[in-house]
């Protein structure tokens, strides 16, 4: 059963390791078995994802933003196998704060009680600007996804929040976020990846420039990059060297890929068996 961890628990684990010059990962999970493995290999934090869930469905990561399903809900049923897999590595939800009939205290600690020990707010700024403009419009944007950060912080949850934009870093750290990530769109790469327009030069020089609005606020914040063209450990390994980054997030390029291509190659090692 996972292990339950306030925010500074969660901060000194993280810290532990960068002080010991390892980088950190959070992949995300769609599944109690990529859990299972992900904490086996290694990883910092599991995240507990609906866009996972729908990747691992056939579908990109953008379904879980469509009028398909509960995000959150998704999460519940998901925590369901993923919670009692897990057995030290601190578990985040990537839930959604834009319902207006869930108060992000009653979500919050609904959380904690089933074993999360923090949360990264599911992102709306992946459709369009005007998308963007339209729902905060109606109180269901992207301010839910700073309060949500700002509550936790209350309660001593951990958080680990995305931003597009340096302002957006900035606002994001004020709020409390012990994690601050760039976003650099939706992973590029495998079957069902994303297109980008950023190259791998960009998406280090927009990660830096977040990294540096965030430091701003506090300089003890911890950084990680995600998406975009960052699409494998190249890809991060270049990021490191060119960014602060501690971290990196993976979802498509954590779960969906690495499976992508493990069946694909066995299937096909099947297919080539010689028979007599």
């Amino acid at each position: 059963m996972a292990k339950r961890y306030t925010a500074k628990e969660v901060v000194e684990r993280l810290r532990k390791e960068i002080k010991a010059g390892k980088p950190l990962f959070m992949p995300n999970c769609g599944m109690g078995l990529s859990a299972k493995l992900q904490e086996r290999g290694g990883s910092d934090l599991i995240v507990i994802s609906p866009t996972s869930w729908w990747r691992l469905k056939g579908m990109g990561s953008l379904a879980a933003f469509l009028p398909y399903c509960d995000v959150n809900e998704i999460v519940f049923e998901l925590a369901k196998e993923i919670v009692p897999i897990v057995k030290e590595v601190p578990l985040l939800s990537l839930s959604g704060p834009h319902n207006p009939l869930f108060g992000h205290r009653e979500h919050l600690k609904k959380l904690w009680e089933i074993g999360i020990s923090g949360i990264n707010p599911l992102i709306s700024k992946l459709y369009d600007e005007s998308f963007g403009e339209q729902i905060e419009h109606i109180g269901m944007g992207w301010s839910n996804e700073v309060e949500f950060v700002r509550i936790a912080h209350e309660m001593n949850m951990f958080t680990f929040a995305y931003a597009f934009a340096p302002e957006e870093a900035t606002i994001l750290a004020e709020a409390g976020a012990d994690v601050v990530a760039s976003h650099c769109g939706s992973t590029k790469g495998g079957l069902a990846g994303a297109k980008t327009g950023l190259s791998l030069e960009e998406a280090a020089e927009l990660s830096q420039q977040i990294f540096d609005a965030a430091k701003k606020v506090r300089k003890d914040v911890i950084l990680f990059a995600h998406g975009g063209p960052i699409e494998g450990p190249k890809e991060v390994e270049y990021i490191f060297k060119h960014t602060d980054a501690h971290g990196f997030t993976g979802g498509s390029a954590a779960e969906r890929m690495p499976i992508e291509k493990a069946v694909l190659e066995v299937t096909q090692a099947y297919k080539n068996v010689p028979m007599k």
